[in-house]
């Protein structure tokens, strides 16, 4: 049995569908507030629901027992509830999580994060960071995934292009070649890495197949929608004041993590591809299949509307965790 901690998140609903699709018994965990319809599509899809919270570690004894191994995909980035914080959360939670793993005798833990060190410090970063600390230590066989930027967020409308208004966002120069990735294959690192020998007590960087600036992918972007794009640059000077500046603990994450993009976040990192082979997407592939979803989307010619505005792709109404 396999307990995916954050079941009903983009990631985690993705890791548990690979998960039954290989024919594993899959634990999925959910909130007593998750939405139900989420619950209701991973229970449809063969997982077993467990009702926990990592806010309350009393819940999560029956949630790790008879469990052979644990993911977590736990963060409250994008879908924070009443009484959700990063420290309460991403921190404490997680911690809990993995004492509870410990006492239920789990074999194996695999913690989606991302380089801490990358990034202008924030809460999010620090509670990742403690989480990753505290699983080193707790003797568990543990495989630590330190994801670059998901396509569905660092690519989607609200942080970086629009395609309905043809504008993109460039932080900094936008000239360091990042390894975007798609979260389908944060998934698939993250079930490869429940056997692979390479995993074990590893921290791995996970990045997509191939490099691009920022730049990149605003040529990508015109590429796939026939037209320019105007380019809204917001310098590191000032991603830097509104760091300096934020005091709500969202802002600070939010900004922190900006302005470790437009310092280049990962650049450079070396991702061992021949120790988890798999079909990754590319960016273009990513970008070209947003933009066939936008034009199938659209009515047919003598029914059209005028063009709206404010209406982003599937593709990107899918994805908006940024971890």
């Amino acid at each position: 049995m396999i307990l995916v901690a954050g079941a009903t998140g983009v990631l985690g609903s993705e890791i548990v569908r690979r998960l039954l699709a290989r024919g594993e018994e899959v634990r999925a965990m959910v909130r007593s507030t998750s939405a139900p319809e989420k619950v209701e599509r991973l229970k449809n899809a063969g997982a077993e629901i467990i009702r926990a919270d990592l806010k309350e570690p009393r819940t999560l004894h029956a949630a790790c027992t008879g469990v052979s191994s644990v993911i977590s995909t736990v963060t409250t980035i994008l879908t924070s509830q009443a009484g959700d914080s990063f420290e309460a959360t991403d921190d404490a939670g997680n911690r809990a999580l993995i004492d509870a793993a410990k006492t239920a005798g789990v074999s194996k833990f695999v913690f989606v994060s991302f380089d801490a060190s990358k990034t202008a410090d924030n809460p999010l970063s620090r509670a990742k960071q403690n989480a990753e600390d505290h699983l080193k230590q707790s003797g568990l066989d543990y495989t630590i995934l330190h994801a670059s930027l998901f396509f569905e967020s660092w690519l989607g409308p609200m942080l970086f292009a629009d395609p309905a208004a043809a504008t993109a966002k460039v932080y900094g120069k936008g000239t360091n070649k990042l390894r975007y990735i798609a979260v389908a294959d944060v998934a698939e690192f993250a079930v490869q890495c429940l056997s692979r020998p390479a995993a074990r007590n590893a921290t791995i960087p996970v990045g997509g197949p191939h490099e691009i600036s920022q730049r990149d992918a605003v040529r990508l972007f015109e590429e796939a929608y026939g037209k320019k794009f105007s380019v809204i640059e917001v310098s590191e000077d000032v991603l830097e004041a509104q760091w300096s500046s934020a005091e709500n603990p969202f802002d600070k994450t939010f900004a922190g993590l900006m302005l470790g993009l437009a310092r280049g976040f990962d650049s450079g990192i070396k991702v061992p591809f021949e120790k988890f082979p798999m079909q990754m997407t590319s960016p273009r592939e990513y970008v070209h299949r947003m933009a066939r979803q936008t034009r199938d989307d659209l009515p047919e010619v003598g029914d059209r509307q005028p063009p709206r505005t404010d209406r982003a792709s599937d593709a990107d109404t899918r994805g908006t965790e940024l971890r």
